[in-house]
């Protein structure tokens, strides 16, 4: 927490750690990829990731032989909710999970997941693949409970919309049960190969580092951009390392402020609920923050002003 003394701000970076580029959805030959596994490992590890996860369909994928001192991939699958018959229906990823698949309805497969110490992922929210059932519709996305993170940017699907929808779900859920917003390359091939990312930040190349820094989101999604994020002096603070155009939001999606270079900052008034930052480039790659949570602080009862001290009135 940041404290003014009129305003609380929650900001998810305020820990200790180095920023490490995640990868968090990417398939192999054992699915429907373009590459096998140790090809696809050794590209992402040359493109400067520390930690990868293989989402393989319906199928989990481990390659733990490679794992080092600065390089760790994370056992993950791609599920089909399934919506009358396989294939159609939206898409669920679970990361650091043990079974390819589970029976019953999508919250049992939440439940079950987090139970297991797995973390669950609502992949690419607007997708219209799989015959137009592949999307997450907002009523799904407000009746499930649990899950921790939202792709907001996948190539498969809207980014525009995704981060809509991500909004709405932070909104609805408020600050005790936030979601994480993530950007994936969704790599099924070279075209789809490195374009989205996550940069979290970890004490320590681990898994139980990288799964503190999701569920505490001190991450940013990214496809190009490197950038910082923070609170200081009670002000919300982007600082990027190219120039771009930065604007924060508010839990209603408008503009607070908007700014053009590599540094901005944004005072919060406390009526904004939350506070996002996105940048975006010339060449249009983007970055986006988590939400810094504001909330008001009650002053105590003496500093009230025109608080008036009441006799104590006695009845005979």
């Amino acid at each position: 927490m940041n404290q003014r003394r009129d305003l609380w701000i929650h900001d998810p970076y305020a820990t200790p750690g180095t920023y490490h580029k995640v990868q968090l959805h990417c398939h192999t030959t054992n699915s429907d990829g373009a590459f096998p596994v140790r090809e696809l490992l050794h590209m992402y590890r040359e493109a400067g990731y520390t930690f990868v996860a293989i989402t393989d369909h319906e199928r989990i994928t481990r390659c733990e032989d490679l794992n080092s001192e600065t390089f760790l991939v994370i056992p993950g699958v791609e599920n089909t909710i399934v919506r009358g018959f396989w294939p159609l229906g939206p898409h669920l990823t679970r990361l650091w999970v043990v079974q390819d698949r589970l029976r019953g309805a999508p919250q049992e497969w939440i439940h079950r997941t987090v139970e297991e110490g797995g973390v669950v992922v609502l992949s690419h929210p607007s997708w219209k693949g799989n015959l137009w059932t592949g999307e997450w519709s907002r009523k799904a996305l407000y009746q499930l409970q649990g899950y921790h993170l939202m792709e907001i940017f996948n190539p498969h699907s809207d980014p525009e919309e995704d981060v809509r929808r991500w909004v709405d779900v932070l909104r609805w859920w408020g600050p005790t049960a936030a979601v994480g917003g993530i950007a994936v390359d969704d790599c099924h091939n070279i075209r789809q190969f490195n374009i989205g990312w996550v940069m979290a930040k970890v004490e320590e190349v681990s898994a139980p580092a990288l799964r503190k820094a999701l569920l505490n989101h001190s991450f940013y999604a990214s496809t190009g951009p490197e950038a910082e994020f923070g609170v200081a002096g009670g002000r919300i603070y982007c600082r990027l390392n190219e120039a771009s155009t930065i604007r924060f939001y508010d839990q209603y999606n408008h503009v607070l402020l908007e700014a053009c270079g590599n540094r901005a900052e944004y005072a919060p008034l406390g009526d904004e609920g939350f506070v996002r930052v996105e940048c975006r480039t010339a060449g249009g790659k983007r970055a986006w923050s988590q939400p810094f949570w504001v909330e008001r602080v009650r002053p105590p009862v003496e500093e009230i002003p025109g608080e008036l001290e009441i006799e104590e009135i006695r009845y005979a």
